[in-house]
């Protein structure tokens, strides 16, 4: 399957690159950029390598003012460096498909992007500190990602994913309940450090002006507590727990291993597996005396 090449008229790729069009139509007349592909005398189209030229030329500009003659002769010393390196990094007798290799760079992307976007937070993260911690240029990040929010959204249903998929595979490991449950637990709570990080993020941009983050935490809440929710139906129907509300119940069980995962993150007085004893021992017996 052949990567989707995306298309932008004029006054897309000046918001996507920065540079303003009458710079675009000069590097075009000059040689610093291809031609775009014109479907009538008034209407161009320009792709991903307009749009990483361009960026590429922003980074070795800066805020100067250089010639054009010194923008083609780096620009084409450093294309010429970077295809004698893709040949190096990669075999041609690999064959590996586009997208599998368009998949491993993203990959790349996202786990550089997490590691800043905990340690900076999302709002003081940059393009260029994802670009540089992954080691690719701007242009790169442009190509698989539209911008950094983007990117952190990815991130998060990755992230997911292999978290239920973790808790998933347990279910099908073990057939007791109540070492489904505390396994599910001990996953959440052995990876809550660096799963909060990312959360607690996306919770503080639904207070600010990225209206799909409501969407994604309430999708990201459903699909961690789904595991959960089925191991409770399935417990009820074999009578081995008794009627409750499933859907509270499963967001109570969730909320317990969130504050004493917190808990345990600055007290070292009991270990992980004392507090899923506990909360085991609760879930099933409660507190009452009777």
């Amino acid at each position: 399957m052949e990567p989707e090449i995306r298309l932008f008229k004029i006054g897309e790729l000046e918001r996507l690159s920065g540079v303003p069009r009458y710079t675009i139509h000069q590097y075009v007349r000059n040689g610093l950029l291809p031609e775009p592909v014109k479907t009538s005398k008034t209407m161009a189209y320009y792709n991903d390598s307009h749009l990483e030229r361009l960026l590429a030329i922003q980074e070795i500009k800066g805020s100067s003012r250089v010639p054009l003659s010194f923008l083609k002769k780096v620009l084409a010393n450093s294309e010429g460096v970077e295809k004698s390196d893709d040949k190096r990094r990669q075999p041609a007798q690999t064959g590996e498909p586009k997208e599998e290799t368009a998949e491993r760079r993203r990959q790349q992307i996202r786990e550089a992007a997490i590691k800043i976007f905990l340690d900076k937070g999302f709002q003081q993260t940059r393009v260029k500190d994802i670009t540089t911690a992954a080691g690719i240029s701007t242009g790169t990040f442009y190509v698989y990602y539209k911008d950094k929010q983007e990117l952190f959204m990815d991130a998060i249903d990755k992230l997911t994913h292999s978290t239920v998929a973790a808790i998933e595979d347990v279910a099908r490991k073990d057939s007791d309940f109540l070492i489904r449950l505390a396994t599910t637990a001990q996953i959440y709570m052995e990876n809550y450090g660096y799963f909060s990080g990312i959360i607690n993020q996306l919770r503080g941009m639904m207070a600010s002006t990225a209206p799909s983050a409501r969407e994604k935490f309430i999708a990201l809440h459903n699909q961690l507590a789904n595991p959960i929710l089925h191991e409770i139906h399935a417990a009820m129907e074999k009578g081995l727990i008794r009627e409750v509300n499933p859907e509270l119940l499963t967001r109570a069980i969730m909320g317990i291993v969130e504050f004493l995962s917190i808990y345990l993150s600055f007290n070292d007085r009991y270990t992980t597996p004392q507090a899923i004893s506990f909360m085991v021992d609760m879930v099933m017996n409660g507190i009452g005396q009777g």
